[in-house]
């Protein structure tokens, strides 16, 4: 019987085009991926036009990465802005891109790098939660979930830190 020939022949040809098509869409070169952790935005205060997000951009590549673009679910227009000392007095400023070097991590905080957020769609509200999300020079997005805060509680926070740090 001729048949069984053929039969394991298009079973050996059915395992290898799905083992291949499998991992065809897979890129097998050591490249990390950029996280995002502990992103927050604060509660737009009464009357105010603008506030802040702050999180932690983590590049684990041996490569650069620029940051182009930040958009927050709810808000019209977010920008990248920085905290520079100039002539004794502190001043913002924004930055259309930000380079993270590679095996390197950049925290977003008071006093340094944030996200300015504008014209909220509809109200923040402490406890939710916004999809946040980073674009990169490279066309990667990043994809996360930022809480939102009270000023309250990122006023703890920043005052936890402040003494976990004075204790080293």
């Amino acid at each position: 019987m001729k048949l069984w020939p053929a039969l394991s022949f298009l079973t050996a040809s059915l395992f290898f085009s799905t083992f291949l098509s499998a991992h065809s869409g897979h890129d097998h070169s050591d490249v990390a991926e950029v996280t995002v952790s502990n992103a927050q935005v604060r509660e737009f205060l009464p009357a105010s036009k603008a506030s802040v997000a702050y999180l932690t951009i983590t590049n684990p590549s041996e490569h650069a990465t620029v940051l182009t673009k930040a958009e927050l679910d709810g808000l019209g227009r977010v920008e990248i802005h920085q905290h520079n000392h100039v002539d004794g007095m502190m001043k913002m400023e924004q930055v259309l891109s930000l380079k993270i070097d590679g095996h390197s991590s950049i925290e977003f905080k008071p006093g340094g790098y944030h996200l300015m957020v504008f014209e909220p769609e509809d109200q923040l509200k402490a406890g939710q939660e916004r999809k946040l999300t980073l674009y990169f020079n490279d066309g990667n997005r990043v994809f996360t979930q930022a809480k939102v805060v009270s000023l309250q509680e990122m006023s703890e926070q920043a005052s936890k830190k402040s003494k976990e740090h004075s204790h080293h």
